[in-house]
């Protein structure tokens, strides 16, 4: 088959990498890295423009999800992700991923998502330490 057919993409650095673009969206392999470790994580993110979509292929992952009315940050919940299901977040809810080192995610959103059209939100060590007696 010719190379302009088909695309197969994989990925097994830490982070997120792109692997699809297509039209207005993109799709990413998102595995473990530093900052979403449970023991580094520090911060809740939020996409202005974009739903944000995660599926959990292999290991662990937690979702932080604010359900505070306000969006404050003040009633965050840990979702424990289960394989093979799609997670979506919805634009403008704070929420971050926890993952365990083995872990491989596929996500989706807008291709234009960035620190433009997004924002973080630095956690307390007191907030930071109540989540991490909930996972």
């Amino acid at each position: 088959m010719s190379a302009n057919k088909l695309s197969i993409a994989s990925f097994e650095g830490e982070g997120l990498k792109r692997v699809v673009e297509s039209g207005d969206w993109f799709v990413g392999i998102k595995n473990w890295k530093p900052t979403n470790d449970a023991a580094h994580f520090d911060s809740m993110e939020r996409h202005m423009l974009t739903d944000e979509v995660f599926v959990l292929l292999e290991g662990g992952c937690t979702l932080l999800v604010d359900h505070s009315s306000d969006n404050s940050c003040s009633d965050i919940r840990c979702i424990p992700m289960e394989k093979n299901r799609v997670y979506c977040i919805h634009h403008s809810v704070w929420h971050n991923t926890i993952t365990t080192k083995d872990a491989k995610l596929i996500l989706m959103e807008n291709k234009n998502t960035s620190m433009d059209n997004s924002e973080v939100q630095t956690l307390s060590s007191g907030e930071i330490a109540a989540l991490q007696r909930q996972f």
